[in-house]
């Protein structure tokens, strides 16, 4: 294998190595934008889902644990919580249901029960590991909040999961 000069670098589209600012082989206005998924491909994968959790969602960032071994683990009152919350979007599915293995877009509507703060990185951890948990994705680095609401209702909290 020949060696490479230090300046080197790597085209992210075709996958030589060249010198230089550009790849000489790639067209300009295409070497400096990442590759894309064919949007037609991806909005025909992922399906028009809406999903309704009802409840106040409980933080998913110090709703875990580590233990000393870096075992990580659910605080019991996120797992019951979190279980709960897989049982209310269970009968939500379309029957059959095959997890997403697409990477897709979610707009995320969140009503809260409380005037307690809670930031909004805890709240989509916790509703991504519930959508993990439940079936719906196949992994929850899949998912992207594109769009974001919130709101205060006392009487009904919860989350409303659009895939977009």
């Amino acid at each position: 294998m020949p060696t490479l000069p230090a300046n080197a670098r790597l085209c992210h589209r075709c996958g030589e190595h060249f010198i230089g600012r550009t790849c000489p082989k790639c067209p300009p206005a295409l070497a400096s934008a990442p590759p894309a998924a064919p949007a037609a491909v991806c909005a025909a994968e992922v399906p028009r889902l809406v999903l309704r959790l009802k409840g106040q969602v409980r933080g998913g960032k110090n709703g875990m644990g580590v233990t000393r071994t870096g075992r990580h683990y659910a605080k019991p009152t996120f797992a019951r919580w979190r279980d709960d919350a897989v049982r209310q979007i269970h009968p939500q599915l379309p029957f059959p249901w095959t997890a997403i293995a697409v990477p897709c877009n979610v707009r995320l509507d969140y009503v809260a029960g409380d005037k307690r703060r809670r930031d909004m990185p805890a709240v989509l951890d916790a509703v991504w590991h519930v959508l993990e948990k439940a079936g719906v994705v196949a992994d929850d680095t899949l998912l992207w909040a594109v769009q974001s609401s919130r709101s205060y209702d006392k009487a009904a909290p919860g989350v409303t999961i659009t895939f977009l």
